[in-house]
């Protein structure tokens, strides 16, 4: 098993987040998916997760989610950058445009605010499937923004 860096975010106030939740999702928007495939897996107020870690309610785990990257650019300089388009495009999105996941962590984050969690951390712990001569383990896991969302 290859792990890559693992990346843990700032604390995430609760303050805001809906007490009385039917759902809950810890969001991940802009991922960056040029590099290896790989699985990442999401731990709630857990910064020490490692590959070792347990996928289990007790270390905090969340739940997985997992990206068939594109392995390194095989192109001419200036390839794979995505340049920005248009509103009314109509062509698709450039095939490197930065992706969105979402893990559904109903139960880890009820836990995370049961046990009286002022905060939440998100921990992922990169776990590389796949990789090419283009792309190394290092560095697999890059994106803009976490964030939790629930729902009634």
């Amino acid at each position: 098993m290859i792990v890559s860096t693992i990346c843990t975010s700032p604390p995430i106030a609760v303050d805001a987040l809906d007490r009385d939740f039917t759902r809950a999702d810890i969001q991940f928007l802009g991922l960056d998916h040029s590099g290896a495939s790989f699985e990442g897996r999401v731990f709630l107020n857990n910064p020490g997760a490692d590959g070792s870690t347990g996928k289990t309610a007790a270390s905090g785990y969340a739940g997985s989610f997992h990206i068939f990257g594109h392995g390194g650019c095989f192109g001419d300089e200036g390839h794979c950058e995505v340049r920005p388009r248009r509103t009314y495009d109509p062509r698709p999105a450039h095939h490197l445009t930065p992706a969105a996941k979402t893990v559904i962590a109903t139960e880890a984050v009820s836990a995370a605010l049961a046990s009286g969690a002022q905060a939440l951390t998100v921990t992922v712990v990169p776990v590389v499937t796949s990789l090419t001569e283009k792309c190394g383990p290092g560095d697999v896991l890059r994106f803009e923004l976490v964030r939790i969302v629930t729902y009634r």
